[in-house]
């Protein structure tokens, strides 16, 4: 008869890192309260269910150096339909596999003109190929100033990047802002974010909830919670 090994579930203080909310490779989280989340996965010329033609851009798209004519719509089933995801400046073209942007840097943005009721709390995570040129900046209401990231940390990634050397794998670097202490009402909001010379961004995910809970843990807890999800699929194997 055959037995079956109960592994223990690891658990972190004052964490609500939960069975997976999005795909890939992303940090699994959940918030508390109401929440609403948005998904870009497989950011390259064959993105899934792209828009390019409703938001404008050209039949030559991709532009490599100009800002982008438009946003593009999450693909990610469930998402937040008022979220997209733009460039606002400098270098970024859909390559074959990711967002590139060659020997450049360039500003992308991640923006909700129609934000959850009460939002407390956002929660930003990219798949890269190389880490950001700068933490990204959060603005509301019309571009002001916001706190910075409360959290961050780093996980594996789903991909595998290289130039001129052996491919190595992407890694997902995660954000969470508090906005319990921002008194008025937040109508709209914006996250900006540089990539550094010969970056790649594969997939972008983002969580907002009307209470404020840390869930992105440092990076020792997510290499624990990927060590456990490892051994949880051995053994089901």
């Amino acid at each position: 008869m055959r037995t079956t090994q109960r592994i223990p579930i690891l658990s972190f203080p004052a964490l609500l890192v939960l069975a997976a909310s999005h795909v890939q490779g992303a940090i699994s989280i959940k918030l508390p309260g109401n929440s609403e989340s948005a998904g870009w996965h497989e950011l390259g010329t064959n993105y899934p269910g792209n828009t390019w033609a409703a938001d404008g851009f050209p039949a030559a798209f991709p532009l490599a150096g100009s800002p982008w004519p438009g946003a593009i719509t999450p693909n990610v089933a469930g998402s937040d339909a008022s979220a997209v995801f733009g460039k606002s400046s400098g270098a970024g073209y859909f390559a074959s596999s990711s967002i590139y942007n060659a020997g450049a840097a360039g500003t992308h943005f991640l923006s909700d003109a129609n934000p959850l009721a009460n939002i407390q709390t956002l929660v930003v995570q990219f798949d890269l190929g190389s880490p950001l040129a700068d933490t990204p900046i959060f603005t509301f209401n019309g571009g002001t100033a916001g706190p910075a990231p409360a959290f961050s940390a780093t996980a594996d990634g789903n991909h595998l990047t290289g130039f001129g050397g052996p491919p190595s794998p992407t890694t997902v670097h995660a954000w969470q802002w508090d906005l319990s202490s921002i008194s008025d009402p937040i109508t709209d909001w914006s996250i900006a974010f540089t990539t550094a010379p010969h970056g790649t961004i594969y997939e972008a995910y983002l969580d907002a909830g009307d209470l404020f809970a840390q869930v992105i843990p440092e990076p020792s807890s997510v290499l624990l919670a990927t060590l456990a999800s490892s051994a949880l699929l051995r053994r089901r194997r």
